[in-house]
């Protein structure tokens, strides 16, 4: 019997480890999409960033790319092509994060209608600035 029981625990274990993003409070359809996004540097030195970050739903939370192009101070360009993942912290607030190279960079920001704003640091060297997502509108 108490084999069985056992048998029984695994498998209801096993079960809610192989659910579906639908049955795990997958992240909320106001994030999900393509959002252009703008980003620029206050600290240690100016530089931006600009492209698209594209969001997809996970479990419980989202993933995604941010591709686009990063300029410093002295006009200098170079391609930016990172992974995003992060979630919603309540109704309004978003965290996610970029992860260029060694470096995290922590995004926290509020939704507002279409308009993620916020603030971002690197994690690694400790440089932040602001950023805003505009959510593209899909015909």
């Amino acid at each position: 019997m108490r084999s069985a029981a056992w048998g029984l625990l695994a498998l209801a274990v096993i079960g809610a480890a192989c659910r579906s993003p639908e049955d795990c409070g997958a992240a909320p359809a106001a994030v999900v999409g393509r959002w252009t996004y703008s980003a620029s540097q206050s600290a240690p030195s100016t530089a931006t960033v600009s492209g698209i970050l594209t969001l997809q739903a996970g479990c419980p939370s989202f993933q995604g790319s941010l591709d686009g192009t990063e300029r410093d101070a002295l006009g200098n360009t170079a391609p930016v092509h990172v992974p995003v993942a992060g979630q919603m912290l309540n109704a309004t607030s978003v965290q996610f994060d970029a992860y260029l190279g060694v470096a995290t960079r922590q995004h926290l920001g509020a939704l507002a209608n279409d308009t993620i704003r916020g603030t971002w640091v690197d994690q690694t060297s400790g440089s932040n600035g602001s950023f805003v997502a505009a959510k593209e509108l899909t015909p």
